[in-house]
């Protein structure tokens, strides 16, 4: 209805030419009167319809009907009673009511007043139609009227609620043109909706902009800009606003000082956080229960759950009580650093004074215990959950617990779980298949496949990958996996570069070098481009054909494509060109391993000492090896010095003779 009122006369949003907004506002095929009535007609027409939008109870819809009836028997109202029939519907919020009178009014020729065009204004833009009301901005003009930075910001405000920002930022640039001097409204709108887009930038120097205008920012203005920049991170551009509107007189509300101290303590500066936190008391307000809260956050995020607890009693004695919040991040955080004795005493606590756990506080504890491999208290929890909560496990909360259980091989659990669902999805039975492949129970494997297919959940690429490499590890199978993965592109689920990765490995290990090319192909062709795994694969089995070339080659493309080769590629080439005597070679890769500062573990430290005890010449490694990381990169890892003591390295040795 409102779009069929507006559309005939709004059809150029954002065209401010003259002639082309009358016609906008025009009916193609105008009503033609006879004004041959007089002045005792019209003046009881107005004293019929004035007493109708009066108040107390004014009759809107009688009123408009009257005008309605009355236009279309050529009894036209005064200017004035048109004009007040729009100001009273539009001051009303009938603005449905409002654009039917102005097309008529249109129609029949009335002349609009400025408040008649005001409330067009405001009807189409709570139409969401502000493109066409920046066109009544001409009309207005054309009439010899104004236009009012109120009305200009009601507009700004229409654009930007459409995430319509630049198109708002055109209209305020045009401003001047219409003579509106820009306020703290406009500032506001802008900046608010400009963070909101996640233009920080621009909103900054839009103040800046405003402020040269004479325009300057209010708390509002610094509240909005402090909260999206804290929340987006950028700490050290909300600390330089912060200290601005300090500088300039203004008081940081207790929201201002609460974004920043919990931003801080979260980035771990939490000296800079307290000194905010002491300027809050120095200036008598006191940090409430957020203030508290965030600095916790940030203590517990930082892995500092202790001083947070300290923190916590100290909130207690003055007087703030903690919120489920607040003893959400104390639970979790004790939990993340393996006090759960602690954490479920203070869960205990949360309780016990009833505050609301949060269905994804029992999301991520759960997921949080599993992860820690404490399947067994994230089940003590799961029914607490179910028994003593407000809120019910989900999908989501049981494939936490099913997969907690499958990394535990505690399948058969795992399975009772899943059958207290009321549904599963793709991934609740991708972590059975998984959990059964992986222990070869390949016929229970198939059964959840076969429940999936039942349940018509499709299967992803990662289920694909999950019953591939199954079989690719069974003797005899290769055949199978080769028609799952061809099947994958026939169900419309294209392979990744995990389930290439899969094939190609098992390819090259059947010895079919062959199949392993067009796999190659077949990922250049699909656009599936090759990881660091996949480099790694084919590095590895090139060295174990004894085809050192292919290898090195592939090793080049490798780091050109913007891949680092770990220890397993250096020790898979180190191996390959032992094989082959190419002491050269091996000498050249191990100045490269060195410079790049590989770290030596014990598999690598194996395969190097082997590698320079099969040396056919003499080589000084005592000015190589020391060269290598000293860093222990796991806990079989050994420094280079430690190399060289266990090779007891001494000056008569002939491998080591300059």
């Amino acid at each position: 209805m409102t779009k069929m009122i507006i559309k005939p006369f709004f059809k150029c949003p954002l065209t401010h030419h003259p002639y082309t907004l009358s016609k906008l506002f025009h009916s193609s095929s105008p009503i033609h009167i006879n004004y041959t009535y007089n002045n005792n007609a019209i003046h009881n027409l107005d004293s019929q319809i004035r007493p109708l939008l009066e108040n107390p109870n004014p009759q809107f819809e009688a009123a408009v009907m009257l005008f309605e009836k009355s236009a279309a028997l050529s009894m036209i109202p005064s200017s004035s009673t048109c004009n007040f029939i729009l100001e009273k519907l539009g001051r009303s919020k009938h603005y449905n009511l409002v654009l039917k009178v102005y097309r008529t009014m249109s129609n029949i020729g009335v002349r609009s007043w400025f408040l008649s065009y005001g409330a067009v204004v405001e009807s189409l833009v709570h139409f969401e139609c502000p493109e066409y009301a920046v066109s009544v901005f001409g009309l207005i003009l054309k009439s010899g009227f104004s236009v009012n930075t109120y009305l200009v910001n009601l507009v700004l405000k229409g654009l930007c609620h459409k995430n319509k920002i630049d198109e708002a930022m055109s209209l305020f640039r045009q401003g001047s043109g219409y003579g509106v001097v820009p306020d703290e409204v406009t500032l506001n709108t802008l900046t608010n909706w400009l963070c909101k887009s996640g233009k920080l930038d621009e909103a900054l120097a839009l103040k800046d902009e405003m402020e040269g205008l004479g325009c300057n920012p209010n708390l509002a203005t610094y509240s909005v800009m402090m909260y999206n920049l804290c929340r987006s991170g950028e700490i050290e551009k909300g600390k330089a606003v912060f200290d601005d509107m300090m500088k300039k007189g203004i008081i940081p509300s207790i929201d201002i000082y609460n974004y920043l101290v919990h931003r801080l303590s979260k980035k771990g500066k939490f000296k800079e956080a307290m000194d905010i936190l002491t300027d809050m008391l120095e200036r008598g307000i006191e940090p409430d229960v957020v203030t508290y809260t965030g600095l916790i956050d940030g203590l517990c995020h930082n892995g500092k759950v202790k001083k947070a607890l300290d923190l916590f009693n100290v909130m207690i004695e003055r007087g703030q009580e903690p919120n489920n919040i607040t003893y959400t991040h104390l639970v979790l955080g004790l939990c993340k650093e393996g006090s759960v004795v602690d954490g479920f005493r203070l869960l205990k606590t949360m309780v016990q004074k009833g505050k609301k756990r949060s269905k994804k506080f029992y999301d991520d504890l759960i997921k949080e215990l599993c992860d820690q491999r404490k399947v067994d208290d994230a089940l003590m929890l799961y029914n607490m959950m179910i028994h003593e909560s407000d809120v019910e496990p989900d999908v989501k909360t049981h494939n936490f617990i099913v997969q907690g259980l499958c990394k535990e091989n505690r399948i058969s659990k795992a399975e009772e779980i899943h059958q207290k669902m009321l549904y599963g999805n793709v991934v609740t039975y991708n972590l059975l298949l998984d959990a059964y492949l992986r222990n070869a129970e390949i016929e229970k494997g198939m059964a959840i496949w076969k429940k999936m297919m039942e349940l018509k959940l499709s299967p992803n690429a990662y289920t694909y990958s999950l019953l591939i490499n199954g079989f690719c590890k069974l003797e005899g199978s290769m055949e199978q996996a080769t028609n799952l993965f061809k099947e994958m592109e026939a169900n419309n689920c294209k392979p990744d570069v995990a389930s290439f990765n899969i094939i190609i490995d098992s390819s090259f290990k059947s010895g079919n070098v062959e199949y392993t090319g067009e796999l190659l192909l077949m990922m250049r062709e699909k656009r599936v481009d090759p990881d660091a795994y996949t480099f790694s694969i084919l590095i590895n089995r090139y060295c174990k054909l004894g085809d050192c070339k292919e290898a090195k080659n592939m090793l080049k493309t490798m780091v050109s494509s913007g891949f680092v080769p770990d220890k397993f590629v250096y020790d898979s080439l180190l191996k390959a060109l032992c094989e082959k005597g190419e002491t050269d070679e091996i000498f050249m890769l191990l100045r490269e391993m060195a410079k790049k500062g590989i770290a030596l573990d014990s598999k690598l430290t194996s395969t190097i000492v082997t590698c320079l005890c099969n040396a056919s010449e003499d080589v000084d490694i005592t000015e190589l090896l020391p060269n290598f990381s000293q860093e222990i990169s796991e806990k079989t890892s050994i420094s280079c010095g430690e190399l060289l003591e266990k090779l007891q390295i001494s000056d008569s040795d002939p491998l080591l003779v300059a």
